[in-house]
């Protein structure tokens, strides 16, 4: 018998591993498909809400990690999701220290199961930072060992390439396909389509992380340095694993920031719409937020 529930594609990774960019990928490639998305981010900036574009329909929760808890923001837009319909396959993806397999769970609940079917976690593997990352990082190694498929990102950095992370991630997860996954090329025909095993339900009670992450947030409307910019993301200390962030500079123009595990990005970008202020956003641990705060002011050049 054909299955007429909404599937759904988990989208999981570590904090800079490369979700949203390919994410976005789909939205403008969705291959015939109309596509619901939920981002789920930590903190109030939604840097990455503004660069998703094409949705179906598109739901930011920003009240916290939505693996830690029963949580209500969640299950309420699901629900309403389900109601409104018109799409024909939803997408979430969760924050970068979340345990993906509470989220599937959420589905298994009384008055969604019958709507939806979660057919895979894809969890995106930061092929570069990999060996960091299992050393320092619980949750990576946990995102890892729940996924369904296994997506490698930033191959063309890594030493080894895929036959290194297979080398890696195969104690952790011995069955889940482990895909290349390139930026403009991940290949999501393959993964909107997979179903997966049936999944055992996590433990009760809160989803405890491995670390107490913090995070950090920068916003003004004043124009920004883009001289300064590069000096800033190349002093960033070493806690402070990921930073984002989306920012109007003298270039001039708005640029898109990234920075992740002492590497960064700026890219020039036209946002729409165009965002009413400049915000930088990161997460890390044992973070010094006044020196952060004063960094950040010292990139202002001028009100806007």
């Amino acid at each position: 018998m054909t299955d007429a529930r909404l599937p759904v594609t988990i989208v999981g990774g570590f904090l800079g591993s490369g979700k949203t960019t390919r994410l976005n990928a789909l939205l403008r490639d969705p291959r015939g498909r109309r596509i619901a998305v939920v981002l789920n981010e930590l903190g109030e900036v939604g840097v990455d809400a503004a660069r998703l574009g094409g949705a179906e329909e598109f739901v930011e929760l920003d009240s916290g990690c939505i693996c830690c808890a029963l949580n209500p923001d969640l299950e309420a837009t699901l629900r309403r999701l389900r109601a409104r319909g018109g799409f024909d396959h939803l997408v979430i993806e969760t924050t970068g220290v979340a345990d993906p397999l509470p989220v599937a769970w959420t589905f298994e609940r009384p008055g969604l199961r019958e709507g939806y079917r979660v057919d895979a976690i894809a969890v995106v593997v930061d092929a570069l930072n990999l060996p960091r990352l299992l050393a320092d990082t619980p949750e990576a190694t946990l995102q890892i060992e729940r996924a369904d498929v296994l997506l490698a990102s930033k191959l063309d950095l890594a030493a080894g390439g895929l036959a290194a992370v297979e080398r890696l991630v195969r104690p952790l997860n011995p069955q889940a396909p482990l895909l290349p996954a390139p930026p403009d090329a991940t290949p999501w025909d393959l993964l909107l389509d997979t179903v997966a095993p049936p999944r055992t339900a996590p433990a009760t009670g809160a989803h405890a992380h491995g670390h107490v992450w913090e995070t950090w947030g920068f916003a003004t409307t004043a124009t920004l340095s883009d001289a300064s910019l590069e000096d800033f993301l190349r002093a960033l200390p070493p806690d402070l694993y990921r930073v984002k962030g989306l920012v109007r500079t003298d270039a001039p123009g708005w640029m898109l920031v990234n920075a992740v595990g002492g590497r960064y990005e700026i890219e020039p970008c036209a946002p729409e719409p165009e965002p009413a202020a400049s915000t930088l956003f990161g997460v890390g641990r044992g973070l010094d937020a006044a020196a952060l705060d004063a960094a950040a002011a010292a990139l202002v050049v001028s009100s806007r």
